[in-house]
């Protein structure tokens, strides 16, 4: 394995360093974003970590697997899921920067003015120039070739170990459960995909059971289904999925889910998850039980009205006390505090405005219009044959401006004390929608370039895995409000100092930005400043002059 080099961020030191002429090597960066990914990879070893359990079919590993898996991650953070982006990305992205300069450099051609690539490999099988470290076929077969059921085990067993060690899982331990179904074209090369009927909002249905009419509003539609587990970290918006599956589009989400809680529990231990919120589709008495007696899990979801329970709960909540809850406002966005006294009067007139109009329009539908919630809680529920512990429920009830009410309800296996309590943490549930949408619609999850179950089940393994090591870089760096930005988004926010200097100095480095470091630069006097013209001077020669090739013809 190539030799990594790592290095510790000490600022203060080093820029005193370099102002007393002291400093080893500096160099210039403009993809700040990716380099500083891949950098906390290698500085907390968590990329040789990963790669130490990737599965792979091949005995001889000329291209080591830690690059191929940094190579996938960085073509995922650039949204890219054809290999053939593999070269633009490796152009244009920041991941050579942050590798040892003997596998490969960036150099500024001096007559068509664009950066060319000097790559070594790891073999000495080309005859040509490398225009990659490796190319991408190497990094498609890969992934190709290894079975699916290994990708998911990988992304299921050690990967999770490696996110325990590394302090991924917070100790409120909230996890929660969902499906999804990942649409592929019609095709039925797409090994292992399934054809279901489904209605305008993406919902399987029964198309024998569907009159004439409702028959024209549903299509057929080929697809995978999708199920995971997803870790929030506290209140904050960072998450960790912490397991998944990929499997037919008819395949029943409900057994699979609790396949992958027990086999998560039992690579990180009991303890770590300690409450699991899902959905009705989940509704499963015995294994529920299960999972409060045997794994120590609180499991919140809502009833299903075909339920016994929920008979029986409704009946006993009509002579209960009910108590009015309302969800708990969000924070108030405070106003920047270098707002200059013109637009504060400015946002009041038009917040004065937008209240005056708000007044004339005509009253909304009553019947739309809610007006409260009451809640009612029951404890200690047994008769629910299916379950073995004991279950409390939280009645719900949402009024409305014209009278009527909607009623569903809601069951824990955990600790009751206060109904409003149970309510706000099942509201913590459409976080793992929101997900969803993010890393299908913004990390193209869906934009599969192969038929074979094995590539499809690797994309989603290296989507998700990227989206985890994301988050973990944003918690990392006390940036958690960027949690929930889509890729653009978040890189702009990251990129914010595009150019900047790093100056290493006795294995430690500092980096300023482009503007700092030349009034630092300006300010050195004596033999500093001479020896800092002759590095500048040698990264100007070395832009324009591409080095010889090491290698032998």
């Amino acid at each position: 394995m190539t030799h990594l080099t790592l290095l510790e961020h000490h600022p203060r030191a080093v820029l005193e360093a370099f102002r007393r002429g002291e400093f080893d090597s500096f160099e210039w960066l403009g993809e700040a974003d990716e380099k500083e990914f891949f950098e906390l990879l290698f500085r907390e070893k968590m990329l040789l970590a990963l790669a130490e359990s990737m599965p792979s079919v091949r005995k001889k590993h000329e291209v080591p697997l830690w690059f191929i898996l940094a190579a996938n991650l960085s073509l995922k953070l650039h949204q890219q899921n054809s290999f053939l982006a593999w070269e633009r990305v490796v152009r244009c992205g920041g991941l050579l920067r942050a590798l040892p300069p003997e596998i490969a450099s960036k150099r500024l051609d001096p007559q068509s003015q664009a950066f060319v690539l000097e790559c070594q490999g790891f073999n000495r099988k080309n005859h040509y120039d490398r225009r990659t470290p490796c190319d991408q076929d190497t990094l498609r077969k890969a992934l190709k070739q290894v079975p699916a059921s290994s990708w998911l085990r990988w992304f299921n067993d050690p990967i999770q170990s490696v996110f325990q060690e590394h302090g991924f899982f917070d100790p409120e331990g909230i996890f929660l459960g969902d499906a999804s179904y990942l649409f592929v074209p019609d095709n039925e090369a797409y090994e292992g995909s399934s054809v279901l009927w489904m209605d305008e909002h993406n919902h399987p249905v029964d198309y024998e059971r569907l009159d004439a009419e409702a028959r024209k509003r549903v299509r057929r539609r080929r697809c995978y289904k999708w199920v995971s587990l997803l870790h929030l970290r506290g209140r904050s918006r960072c998450s960790v999925y912490a397991a998944v599956a990929v499997v037919a589009g008819a395949a029943h989400e409900c057994p699979l889910l609790y396949e992958l809680v027990d086999g998560f529990v039992a690579r990180v231990g009991r303890g770590v998850m300690k409450k699991l919120i899902l959905d009705r589709g989940f509704v499963d008495g015995e294994r529920i039980s299960h999972c409060k007696r045997d794994l120590g899990i609180d499991v919140i979801l809502p009833m299903k009205k075909k339920m016994d329970l929920w008979e029986d709960a409704w009946a006993l909540g009509r002579g209960q006390p009910w108590q009015l809850w309302s969800s708990p406002p969000p924070p108030p966005v405070p106003p920047p505090a270098n707002r200059p006294e013109e637009l504060r009067r400015r946002e009041a007139a038009r917040q004065r405005t937008l209240a005056k109009n708000k007044a004339l329009e005509p009253p909304p539908d009553p019947s739309k219009q809610h007006v409260g919630t009451e809640l009612c809680a029951i404890r200690d529920f047994r008769s629910w044959s299916a379950a073995s512990v004991p279950i409390h429920v939280v009645l719900v009830r949402e009024r409305y401006g014209d009278g009527h009410t909607e009623e569903w309800g809601l069951l824990t296996t955990g600790e009751l004390a206060q109904a409003g309590v149970l309510r706000e943490d099942y509201g913590l549930r459409t976080q793992i929608e929101e997900r969803h949408r993010m890393i299908k619609c913004f990390y193209d999850l869906t934009d599969f370039r192969s038929r074979a179950l094995a590539a499809v089940t690797a994309q989603v393994v290296f989507v998700l895995l990227a989206y985890t090591l994301r988050q973990w870089q944003l918690w990392k760096w006390q940036q958690e409000r960027l949690a929930g930005l889509s890729p653009a988004a978040l890189r702009e926010e990251l990129n914010i100092r595009r150019e900047y200097v790093v100056i290493y100095h006795e294995q430690s480095y500092a980096q300023l930005p482009l503007v700092s470091f030349s009034r630092e630069l300006v300010q050195l006097e004596g033999a500093g400043r001479g020896k800092a013209l002759s590095k500048i001077t040698e990264m100007e020669q070395q832009m324009f002059e591409p080095p010889g090739n090491p290698r032998p013809r």
